[in-house]
């Protein structure tokens, strides 16, 4: 009599309502891809009623006439029944059974918190005589369980002092209430019962739709950006830039140079450019590769790589600045750049004597790291720079001219 009471009230009406950041929703995640065995090609999801308080309790779930338990899939059949060992509930699972087979972890089922019988709890259902919903279930064929009496699964309420119970929604705030590997598309709705904060009078009962749930990152810089997200929980990221490693000058008959980049832990592909005409020889999709300048290049250019995880998520870009000039050869003018004082405190004078007939020459300064940190011009062979804004250290001075780069260092100590 208690248990048919119990029915009575769980299966009355209610209104489908859908998902929202402050209400009660179903959601579908990932919880494996499979790409090999007898599974390959299905994927495995978990369906979790989030909840918005941990003392949330979800008491039962159900569908009848008014409030329809609805399970669909795109497939035939609809999801993947174990052929030796499946169970409709996860309470019956037996993860000991695992290691003689395997492919029962991925068995199709439904619950109420727990993933397996080591998790405790006891859940019961009531099925229809007219409509099965659970043979149904087990027989891989979609559910509409719409009949007057419906299909019920459900587990008994352990007062607020269980909190151990799966049942409750707990820090995470969801409670499992099935599992399905299909290869197809799953939609569907339940109809819910549910204590709010473990109060069960009065209790909460809503019919929701089974929606797939997004990647809860609102950051457009994250590589799992979702627009239907309202939420900063789930964001993705690639590596940390790090560092580009090797020489900033080069001189171009030397031939071929080594460059090394070293960033984040969990890199596991490099995608680098570089600018001029340049040619990477080996390496590509390495940390480290072999670039050929060619003989041609008079002007800098930029050597860049970013990294990426092994789900192919992008970190940042990172870029290093290499100037280029001729053997020493190739310099047959007289040249004589002078920066005094050396180490500088707030500004350098700064002379280039030259056999060029050219009365404007650009110079640039840079950092040892390649960053750039002025520009200007020499007029008539003088400048006066003011390096009081620069942190102490080492820079590089380099003039680019019509026969070559001319360089040289310069100390900034405050």
């Amino acid at each position: 009599m208690r248990l048919s009471i119990l029915i009575a009230l769980i299966l009355s009406g209610s209104t489908l309502i859908a998902q929202g950041p402050d209400e009660y929703w179903i959601g579908l995640e990932e919880y494996a891809v499979h790409t090999e065995g007898n599974l390959a090609g299905m994927t495995t999801y978990r369906m979790y009623l989030n909840m918005l308080n941990p003392t949330d309790y979800l008491s039962a779930c159900s569908g009848s006439e008014d409030n329809p338990f609805i399970l669909n899939s795109s497939s035939s059949p609809s999801w993947y029944n174990h052929p030796t060992a499946s169970q409709g509930f996860a309470s019956a699972i037996n993860e000991a059974f695992f290691d003689a087979f395997p492919d029962l972890e991925y068995d199709s089922w439904l619950t109420i918190g727990a993933s397996s019988s080591d998790d405790g709890m006891d859940i019961s259902s009531v099925a229809d005589p007219f409509y099965d919903a659970f043979t149904a279930f087990e027989n891989g064929e979609n559910i509409i369980s719409d009949t007057q009496i419906g299909n019920l699964w459900f587990t008994l309420y352990p007062g607020i002092e269980g909190l151990d119970n799966m049942g409750f929604a707990g820090d995470d705030l969801k409670v499992l209430i099935g599992q399905i590997t299909t290869n197809g598309t799953l939609s569907g709705s339940v109809y819910v019962q549910i204590f709010p904060e473990g109060i069960q009078d009065p209790d909460i009962r809503l019919h929701l739709p089974i929606l797939y749930a997004p990647d809860q990152c609102m950051d457009e810089d994250a590589c799992n950006y979702s627009p239907d997200a309202w939420l900063d929980t789930e964001c993705e990221y690639g590596p940390i830039a790090g560092e580009i490693a090797g020489e900033i000058a080069v001189i171009l008959q030397e031939g071929q140079t080594e460059w090394t980049y070293s960033c984040e832990a969990g890199a596991s592909s490099y995608s680098w450019e570089v600018g001029n005409g340049a040619t990477i020889v080996s390496g590509q999709g390495t940390n480290t590769i072999i670039i050929d300048w060619g003989t041609e290049v008079v002007s800098g250019t930029n050597i860049t790589v970013t990294a990426s995880n092994e789900d192919g998520c992008e970190g940042e870009e990172s870029s290093l600045h290499v100037e280029f000039s001729v053997g020493i050869s190739e310099m047959d003018f007289l040249s004589n750049l002078i920066v005094f004082p050396s180490p500088a405190i707030s500004e350098v004078q700064i002379n280039f004597e030259s056999d060029l007939n050219s009365s404007l020459v650009d110079c640039q300064m840079r950092s040892l790291t390649g960053q750039l940190v002025h520009s200007f011009v020499i007029t008539n062979g003088f400048a006066t720079l003011d390096v009081s804004d620069l942190a102490s250290g080492t820079y590089l001075l380099s003039l680019q001219t019509e026969r070559g780069l001319v360089r040289e260092s310069l100390v900034v100590s405050h």
